[in-house]
């Protein structure tokens, strides 16, 4: 690099107190947020990015708002004590469910509005985010945000409204990425799905505009999965007193990772939330830490090749098993996670 170009480059980071401008490409790490079900976080390869911004899309009770409460909660028990801004712009969250799920809702600042419009509600959270002191912000949804256009009291119901929320969505995403980037936070926004009347070949959409897929690092995309009774065992559509069920999931974006792993799904239940030793079983046994052999289970130590309680038959004595001895869940919980690094 001659003279001149290296003088430029000390000027403009001096310009703007900071090395924006640098030779050589440094080693990314994405830090990520992870989930508390160890099926998802072996698709996602750990969470969502810190610092980026995440979409979580898809049809109405397919565990979109369930799987944002699990990332407050995780990101609550992280080292990063800065507070956790949550948009409930439906005014209908669930104090108890978010509880449930291990949110520390006196911790959890949260923004209900009474009538703002949606750029009133997007200047609050680009002005908390530029204080630095947000670590996390999720806006529940998209889909009830209202503009000032849709608002104004001149308007008949008659009178078209174009570009409606995508005109001020556009803008936010273009600004409230750089103060993520800045002040290294991350956001997480929820929306629906939507048939799109625009192709002749239907499909669907989501509200919001382009911007917005465009500034996303990653898009998930859930639905609901079958029921399932206190065992785990699948019900049909009609079970009248499910215990639970499976949230699928798929990665429709992710720029953070390899797109490997694009499918992925966890366990809810309904009296306690994620069912984690579920998904943790179903993990080890993708890795040979669990070996399944017909209704048999081995658990076994892959780093030293030892069997570690003998063959145990059938799924739940295998959950009763590692309930009971938590020396070996830890061992299964520790081969796991190197495991996941590596994959």
């Amino acid at each position: 690099m001659g003279q001149k170009l290296n003088e430029i480059m000390k000027s403009v980071n001096k310009r703007f107190g900071e090395e924006i401008i640098s030779q050589g490409i440094g080693e990314f790490d994405y830090r990520k947020i992870p989930f508390t079900s160890p099926r998802m976080n072996y698709c996602t390869y750990g969470g969502i990015p810190i610092g980026k911004l995440t979409e979580f899309f898809g049809e109405e009770h397919g565990g979109k708002t369930t799987t944002a409460l699990d990332v407050v909660a995780n990101y609550q028990r992280s080292d990063d004590n800065r507070d956790v801004l949550y948009v409930d712009a439906e005014n209908r969250l669930d104090k108890d469910w978010a509880v449930k799920l291990g949110v520390d809702v006196d911790r959890l600042l949260i923004l209900q509005p009474k009538g703002q419009s949606a750029e009133e509600i997007f200047q609050i959270i680009e002005d908390a985010v530029d204080t630095g002191e947000i670590g996390l912000w999720v806006l529940d949804s998209v889909g009830a945000l209202v503009s000032d256009m849709e608002l104004d009291e001149k308007r008949t119901y008659e009178d078209k409204v174009y570009g409606g929320i995508s005109l001020p969505m556009t803008r936010f995403v273009k600004k409230i990425t750089m103060f993520m980037h800045r002040h290294d936070c991350t956001g997480l926004i929820i929306n629906q799905i939507r048939e799109n009347l625009n192709s002749p070949y239907g499909g669907i959409t989501t509200p919001g505009g382009k911007a917005l897929k465009h500034h996303c690092a990653c898009r998930f995309q859930f639905a609901r999965g079958k029921y399932i009774d206190e065992k785990g065992n699948e019900l049909n559509k009609s079970a009248s007193e499910p215990f639970g069920n499976i949230v699928l999931m798929s990665m429709v974006k992710n720029s953070t990772c390899p797109p490997s792993h694009r499918t992925g799904q966890y366990t809810l239940r309904y009296d306690d939330g994620v069912d984690y030793l579920s998904d943790l079983v179903d993990v080890a046994i993708k890795f040979d830490v669990i070996v399944k052999s017909g209704s048999w289970f081995d658990i076994v130590d892959t780093e030293n090749g030892d069997i570690l309680p003998g063959k145990i038959h059938g799924l739940a004595n295998v959950y009763e098993y590692l309930r009971e001895h938590e020396d070996v869940l830890t061992i299964v919980e520790n081969i796991v996670n190197k495991e996941m690094k590596k994959s």
